[in-house]
């Protein structure tokens, strides 16, 4: 199988470090039948890789012991499954991280530290959602509605995304903007707005940001 296309004419091209050369190095290192593989030669030949792990796929390096990759369409849900688990996971390491910042800092956070936090509320405590040391707004919210609160808010979230219609957004150097701003666009990875760094206006170096 071919490893990813080059860059079309007229696409953006990221410049190197100190002003060198930009770009991706060699994608043929990460896709493709010449890409690395899990074991080095001798352990392991490629006539022993499975024929349907072509290399197309960032991290395809030739392993799948329990034949997962056969079904093509299953692959391509365990991907998206993949990718979402883990956003809401950074998101859940960043409302980790903060409240205990924030409490160490001087804000009132009753059980700041993640692993306090539901004891906290089991025992009658409530939540500040907004208690930040330099401007405190009171208001402390019960168990109950701390739940509800976050399963409308990732209910709604998932929705917008399942598809692909929601409210106007907001992104910094483009504005508000409609959620048709999106069409066409790869739903698993940034483009248009959600793409502020410019991560993927060079697809080679894209490629390579994902391995």
């Amino acid at each position: 199988s071919p490893s990813p296309k080059k860059s079309a004419a007229g696409t953006k091209k990221t410049g190197g470090w100190l002003g060198g050369e930009g770009g991706a190095q060699n994608l043929d290192k990460w896709y493709g039948p010449s890409r690395v593989l899990f074991l080095p030669s001798g352990l392991l030949e490629r006539s022993d890789v499975p024929a349907y792990l072509t290399g197309d796929l960032a991290g395809d390096y030739g392993y799948d012991p329990l034949g997962l990759g056969k079904d093509p369409e299953q692959v391509q849900k365990y991907r998206a499954f993949e990718l979402i688990h883990a956003r809401w996971a950074m998101l859940a390491a960043a409302g980790m991280i903060i409240p205990e910042g924030l409490a160490a800092n001087g804000a009132d956070i009753k059980g700041a530290t993640w692993f306090e936090t539901g004891a906290e509320m089991l025992n009658g405590g409530t939540l500040n959602y907004f208690a930040v040391p330099w401007a405190i707004v009171s208001n402390p919210l019960p168990l109950f509605a701390i739940v509800a609160v976050e399963v409308g808010l990732m209910g709604a979230a998932e929705n917008y995304r399942r598809t692909g219609t929601g409210p106007k957004g907001y992104s910094p150097g483009v504005g508000n903007f409609e959620s048709s701003v999106f069409d066409g666009l790869d739903s698993l990875h940034p483009g248009g707005p959600f793409d502020p760094l410019g991560l993927a206006d060079d697809p080679e170096v894209f490629q390579e940001l994902k391995v």
